[in-house]
């Protein structure tokens, strides 16, 4: 895995994730203010690693990769909703930890100050709220609200608990990222056409992969829930059964590509993570 870069697990939705990357300047360039546009063009002038968006795409195409254009327009909005989400909460993470610096730039916090990025965060939270409630089913918009309700959850419990025990780190990372992933699975998944044992699957896939993901982040962070004893060790675990889970699948490029990923992960022992 030494040599495998995240444009090889990209590979197989690079012409979505374009789309995905258009959609994203499409909304920053509708929003109602230039100052407004300044501020949030310039949280997106250096992209993450799209994992959330990544994560949905492949799980769409592990399932159908030959879907109508319509589907797959709900998918590319979908998967926008997704990381307008996720950028919203790194926006408000910032505030609350006194973060300078985020993917080689100061944050919006250390330019603008925290009345005014808390403000922006509420603005792309706004714009994934209204994306995503554009694009999903009736039947998906609870599951955003509850993702979102369990993401903040977590956050509170991280807050109020600054030495938890190894349970209630676990729980924590749970509600605050490997949800978040899992989510962006099953609802690609059932999107897409999956069965209900295709979507548990994948759900499950998502969910170990967000608890591999976040503590090797922890783990290289020299976090104090090294003193809990988590290790790279209880991240190949999860890894495990997240590679596990994707047994039923039918073998693609898009399956190759969630095992790659993991595996990319738990490879990152002296690369930073952060900012996915």
């Amino acid at each position: 895995m030494e040599n495998l870069q995240f444009k090889d697990i990209y590979c197989p939705i690079s012409k979505d994730l374009n789309l995905v990357e258009k959609e994203l300047r499409k909304t920053c360039e509708n929003l109602s203010t230039n100052y407004l546009q300044e501020i949030i063009g310039y949280f997106f002038k250096i992209p993450g690693k799209r994992l959330r968006p990544t994560l949905a795409l492949l799980s769409s195409g592990i399932i159908n990769n030959n879907l109508p254009e319509s589907t797959n327009n709900q998918l590319i909005k979908y998967a926008t909703g997704l990381e307008l989400m996720h950028s919203a909460s790194l926006i408000h993470d910032d505030v609350l930890d006194n973060d300078m610096v985020r993917r080689g730039q100061k944050t919006l916090n250390e330019i603008y100050g925290n009345k005014i990025a808390v403000l922006a965060g509420d603005v792309v939270y706004s714009l994934a709220f209204s994306t995503l409630s554009s694009s999903l089913p009736k039947e998906f918009k609870q599951t955003i609200v509850e993702l979102t309700e369990n993401m903040c959850a977590s956050e509170v419990i991280q807050a109020e608990n600054m030495l938890p025990t190894r349970e209630i780190y676990l729980d924590i990372i749970r509600g605050k990222t490997a949800l978040f992933m899992s989510v962006s699975c099953k609802i690609a998944a059932a999107l897409a056409g999956a069965t209900k044992e295709q979507v548990n699957s994948i759900e499950e896939y998502g969910l170990n992969l967000g608890m591999t993901y976040q503590i090797m982040d922890d783990c290289m962070d020299k976090d104090v829930y090294a003193e809990l004893n988590i290790t790279s060790e209880d991240a190949k675990l999860y890894g495990n059964i997240a590679i596990s889970s994707l047994k039923t699948f039918e073998d693609s490029a898009y399956k190759i590509s969630l095992i790659n990923l993991v595996n990319f992960i738990l490879s990152l022992s002296h690369t930073k993570v952060n900012n996915s």
